[in-house]
């Protein structure tokens, strides 16, 4: 007896609150009695660290369910043979937590279907689903930044203005700045850094995790001290969600560095959110 299961979905990536509709196909080559036919609708965060000590090494885990959901399909009793699709929807909560995957953390989503049949192997088909923010959620409520550089009262600074806190992949941070104060200090360069961080705790253990995500240089020779220069900041299209979850968040923080001969350098800093 061979029993076939497969899940069967328009696409493999929705946004929150979206509606999910497909269907399980299930075929038999003859009468089965099954205990039944479910699917199980998952989404989860988890957090791995590993901690080396001495020649042996710890693993650490920490896990939250986002969603655990059972939706039936068929009762108890005789599955007829064929092939028959058996519907069902659910909706990804407003809420939910984006997609991701870390160092230390990652938050999965997916739909299992089982075919329960005693003394015999259960049919069994998994499917990942993939979950983004919607635009709606997150850009709806813009409002512009500003911020200043840190330093000595009456040392250089830095005076940073953006269009706004939220951004998707693929766009452009809209950024202004104007250096005041700059005295007899050299301003080789003004860099721009885009940094993600990831943390993540399982159990015990924490674990950070930084990384560039975005890196500009401006020259000099084209800013003018205490006038205003504006630019844009290319946002990569592979980027990961800002979320902050039970166990792990991932967030960026903007920078804006003037490389000052001789003398450390001076950063304003803030942080944004970015959704892919």
């Amino acid at each position: 007896m061979a029993n076939r299961i497969w899940i069967e979905l328009p696409r493999d990536a929705y946004y929150t609150g979206e509606v999910v509709s497909g269907t399980v196909a299930l075929q038999v080559d003859k009468p089965v009695d099954a205990r039944g036919l479910a699917l199980d609708v998952f989404g989860r965060e988890e957090t791995v660290i590993t901690r080396q000590r001495g020649k042996q090494s710890v693993t650490y885990r920490s896990r939250a369910d986002l969603l655990a959901w059972q939706v039936p399909l068929h009762g108890p009793g005789v599955v007829p043979p064929g092939l028959q699709r058996f519907p069902f929807q659910f909706q990804i909560p407003v809420y939910a937590l984006p997609s991701y995957t870390g160092t230390h953390a990652t938050v999965s989503y997916g739909v299992n279907a089982r075919l329960d049949v005693p003394w015999w192997p259960d049919a069994r088909a998994s499917q990942a689903v993939y979950v983004y923010f919607a635009r709606e959620s997150v850009r709806t409520f813009s409002k512009p930044v500003r911020f200043w550089s840190g330093g000595a009262p009456d040392g250089p600074q830095v005076y940073v203005e953006l269009d706004g806190d939220r951004f998707f992949a693929r766009e452009l941070i809209g950024c202004r700045i104007t250096i005041l104060r700059l005295g007899e200090h050299r301003v080789r360069r003004v860099y721009v850094r885009l940094v993600g961080g990831e943390w993540a705790r399982a159990q015990n253990a924490e674990e950070t995790t930084t990384s560039k995500v975005a890196d500009l240089e401006i020259p000099m020779g084209t800013i003018k001290v205490g006038e205003p220069f504006t630019f844009e900041i290319p946002l990569p299209a592979e980027i990961q969600s800002s979320y902050r979850g039970t166990y792990s968040y991932f967030s960026y923080i903007l920078q804006i560095g003037l490389d000052i001969a001789w003398a450390t350098d001076l950063v304003a800093e803030t942080p944004v959110v970015i959704v892919r």
